[in-house]
């Protein structure tokens, strides 16, 4: 006989032995004995928790001639026939693969016929959201008055999906995730039934990778067995499923509050060219630090989490607010990992995070004199002498500028260094009293709704320098920018975009509005941008962005003074003689040649 998967093997065959769902399967049998079986029901739930075995069993128990308190006999005629897959009036119909509106036709002409072998006709619609909206309306009316000898069962994954009107018309049933203390009873019965040897430890990270889901435990299991001949090790559980050891775990998560990164990135590491995956990692860490949490906040003893001897006496002393910090930068990076390749970049950058981050102790417990609080202090003091050092050598910057700006007979107002400090900009011929308010400035600029007149200046001052080259070298090193920036930072590149460029400055549009406020404010970011671009350009470009919105508006209006000044310039030179067409012909030619050197090819004359 062909060998046959595990969970189709031990599928449940009566109520009681479905796992992690007695108050559903108290409620069918009962329903069944007091006679009270409703017209249409729907299952709904996680993957692998029962749903589909319930309808299968119900179905049985509603055509069985010999029911036992509700249970199907499994010995009569119509109970081996619904076992086989063989009786004429139970129907599965995989809404996946007919989910069309003939289908539904084809159900609704037949359950006006009686059935050939049982009490009832039994439907068992499976993935029932799948079907189409006609479908869905093909089913209203024989779904809610279908005859006395018809009952439909609808399964789904996904609620949200099924129409109101469809769920109005059913009992509807909610399956819970099966908890890991039945996944693992419920495979530690059948490896026993099936004389299989097994580590608890083994299974314990079976049920813990299934997240709920017996018919993914007992996948699993089968894996397991095929890979370890009959037989099921810890060491191969963590292997197949891509999980690190629970001892590793605690060793890692020790040096994380020990605060020694290299000893962190070093077992992370081993861990990772073992086969564990980095998602696996983090949730563990988690979950570790979760119980080690719970079990110091609460003063438990029960030490059943942790497989080290003296691993909570390790972990007593450590302040709680060390475990909400891991906790949430461990959440974010396993964010992060769904918006990168590199999957073991977010574990390293987390653990490298949370082991320099610093407790801030509650001044209402911890007293004055505490050597703690002493140190924190002198370090802030040493801080803030720094900050305003930084804060004397900008406004020195900004001096030495304006005053440049002047010798060279340079409109300082045309002059953009976002990258540096924004709360600078079109402030640099101002008083000094004007100066140090940057927080209105910076308000003034992100409300505006349109490019005001010093943008424009701005972005002016770059457009009549510009040079297709500069922009074509900026635009070539644009990709490589994406290997060397952090996660968190290389979702700008996506709404940045450098649209001109002269030998100094380089013009970026930005989308979105809201990305172009976040952008514009946080200098260190455009400080890292501006470096990387000059590291792969070698040559400085300073950034002046504008809004996606604003930017054709600016380039327009630029295009076309531009014109107006060249003609201009014309009439003051004596050019225009009585033939002026052809002049201004030879005029307009250097307009479309210099917006071709702006912004490259995708300039379209149009008369």
């Amino acid at each position: 006989m062909a060998y046959q998967a595990l969970y189709r093997k031990w599928r449940p065959r009566t109520f009681d032995s479905v796992i992690g769902q007695e108050d559903i399967t108290n409620t069918l049998k009962n329903a069944i004995k007091r006679g009270t079986i409703s017209h249409a029901f729907l299952f709904a739930g996680p993957r692998g928790t029962g749903k589909t075995s319930c309808a299968k069993i119900f179905a049985k128990a509603l055509n069985c001639t010999n029911l036992q308190d509700g249970e199907p006999c499994n010995e009569c005629e119509n109970c081996l026939a619904a076992d086989k897959g063989a009786m004429a009036d139970i129907m599965e119909i995989d809404a996946a693969s007919n989910n069309g509106v003939d289908e539904i036709r084809e159900i609704r002409d037949k359950v006006k016929y009686a059935p050939t072998q049982g009490k009832y006709k039994v439907y068992i619609i499976d993935e029932v959201h799948m079907l189409s909206m006609g479908a869905f309306n093909a089913l209203l009316k024989t779904l809610e008055e279908p005859p006395e000898h018809v009952v439909f069962i609808l399964a789904t994954t996904e609620l949200q999906k099924v129409p109101a009107t469809i769920i109005s018309r059913t009992q509807r049933y909610n399956f819970k995730r099966i908890s890991q203390a039945d996944l693992e009873k419920r495979m530690k019965y059948i490896l026993d039934q099936e004389n299989i040897k097994y580590d608890d430890k083994a299974l314990a990270v079976i049920a813990e990778v299934a997240d709920g889901g017996m018919r993914d435990a007992l996948s699993i299991l089968d894996q397991l067995l095929s890979y370890e001949n009959d037989s099921v090790e810890y060491d191969a559980a963590l292997e197949i499923t891509g999980f690190a050891a629970k001892e590793k775990i605690e060793q890692i998560l020790l040096a994380i509050l020990n605060k020694d990164a290299s000893q962190a990135l070093a077992l992370a590491q081993t861990e990772l060219q073992n086969g564990a995956s980095s998602k696996n990692i983090l949730d563990e860490l988690i979950d570790m630090a979760t119980n080690a949490l719970i079990l110091l906040k609460a003063g438990g003893e029960n030490k059943s989490n942790f497989l080290s001897q003296d691993f909570v006496e390790q972990i007593k002393d450590i302040p709680e607010q060390r475990y909400f910090n891991l906790i949430a930068s461990a959440n974010t990076a396993l964010n992060d990992l769904r918006y990168t390749n590199q999957q073991q970049i977010p574990l390293e950058v987390f653990l490298v995070e949370s082991t320099n981050q610093e407790v801030v102790p509650n001044a209402a417990a911890t007293p004055a004199t505490s050597p703690v609080v002493e140190k924190q202090a002198a370090d802030g003091q040493e801080l803030q002498a720094e900050v305003t050092a930084l804060k004397k050598q900008v406004v020195e910057l900004t001096e030495k500028v304006a005053k440049l700006g002047k010798t060279q007979n340079v409109n300082s107002d045309r002059i953009f260094h976002l990258d540096t400090e924004i709360s600078n900009v079109g402030k640099m011929s101002q008083p000094s009293e004007e100066v140090a308010k940057p927080k209105n400035h910076k308000k003034k600029v992100r409300n505006d709704q349109h490019a005001d007149e010093q943008n424009r200046k701005q972005v002016y001052h770059v457009l009549e320098n510009a040079t297709k080259k500069d922009l074509q070298a900026i635009k070539d090193v644009w990709p490589d920018l994406q290997s060397v920036l952090a996660v968190s930072q290389r979702a700008l590149l996506d709404v940045l975009e450098p649209v001109a460029a002269s030998p100094d400055q380089v013009v970026m549009k930005c989308k979105y509005a809201l990305w172009f406020e976040k952008a514009s404010s946080d200098d260190d970011l455009l400080d890292i941008l501006t470096d990387q671009i000059a590291k792969f350009t070698k040559h400085e470009y300073q950034i002046v962005l504008v809004p996606d919105k604003d930017w054709f508006t600016v380039r327009k209006e630029f295009l076309q003074s531009h014109r107006d000044e060249l003609l201009k310039r014309q009439k003051q030179s004596g050019i225009e003689e009585s033939g002026a067409e052809e002049p201004v012909q030879e005029n307009n030619d250097e307009v479309v040649q210099k917006a071709k050197d702006l912004f490259g090819d995708a300039v379209n004359i149009k008369d």
